[in-house]
C-alpha cells in the first residue's frame, strides 16, 4: 500500500480522536469471528487463548485496528473487525440533504436526529454524543484531497490494475 495513502490514513483517524476527543472505557465486546486473543496487538503475538463466536470480553483500551481485553482471568489483545459492542447503538439515517460533500461539511450544521457514521466501532453512544468538532484538524484534512483525475493519474503512473475481490465475509480461510 502506499506509504503517503497509509500516512494519510494515520492522520485521519488521529485527527479524528483528537477532534472527538474521547478515552477508551471498559465495554462490553462480543467476538463474531472465531480469533485468538494475543499477548501482543500484533498478528505474530504469542496466543494466549483461542476465543469462539459468542465470547464475552471485556475491553479495557485500543490501539491501531487491535482492542485489550479481559476473558475470564486473562488480558490480551483481539482484532477490532473480530468484535463487536453490546452497547446499544441509535439507528442510523440518511444525512440531512444540507450536509456537505467536503469533509468540514461534516460539521456544518447541528443536527438533533440520527446520524449515519462509519469507522466508529468501539465508542459508545454517550463517547458520540460527547463529540466536537475539530475545525483546525479539518482544514488540515482538507489539503490532502484530490480530485478524481488527479486519482486516476496516480494510479495510471504507478501501474495499478483493477482486480475483482471477492466480498468479506468475516470468516477467517
Amino acid at each position: 500500500m502506499n506509504t503517503s495513502f497509509v500516512g494519510l490514513l494515520k492522520g485521519l483517524l488521529i485527527a479524528l480522536l483528537l477532534g472527538l476527543g474521547l478515552g477508551v472505557h471498559a465495554q462490553q465486546l462480543e467476538v463474531t469471528t472465531p480469533t485468538e486473543l494475543r499477548a501482543t496487538p500484533a498478528l505474530d503475538g504469542k496466543i494466549l487463548v483461542k476465543l469462539a463466536k459468542g465470547n464475552k470480553l471485556e475491553q479495557t483500551a485500543a490501539q491501531e485496528g487491535w482492542v485489550k481485553v479481559k476473558f475470564g482471568r486473562t488480558e490480551g489483545w483481539v482484532r477490532l473487525t473480530h468484535v463487536k459492542s453490546l452497547e446499544a447503538a441509535a439507528p442510523a439515517a440518511s444525512a440531512p440533504a444540507s450536509s456537505g460533500t467536503n469533509l468540514a461539511g461534516m460539521f456544518s450544521a447541528p443536527s438533533r436526529g440520527a446520524t449515519a457514521t462509519t469507522g466508529t466501532r468501539g465508542f459508545t453512544k454517550e463517547d458520540l454524543a460527547k463529540a466536537q468538532p475539530a475545525p483546525a484538524e479539518m482544514a488540515q484534512l482538507e489539503k490532502y484531497a484530490i480530485n478524481l483525475n488527479q486519482a486516476e493519474t496516480f494510479a495510471r503512473n504507478g501501474k495499478v490494475v483493477a482486480q475483482k475481490i471477492d466480498a468479506y465475509t468475516g470468516a477467517e480461510k
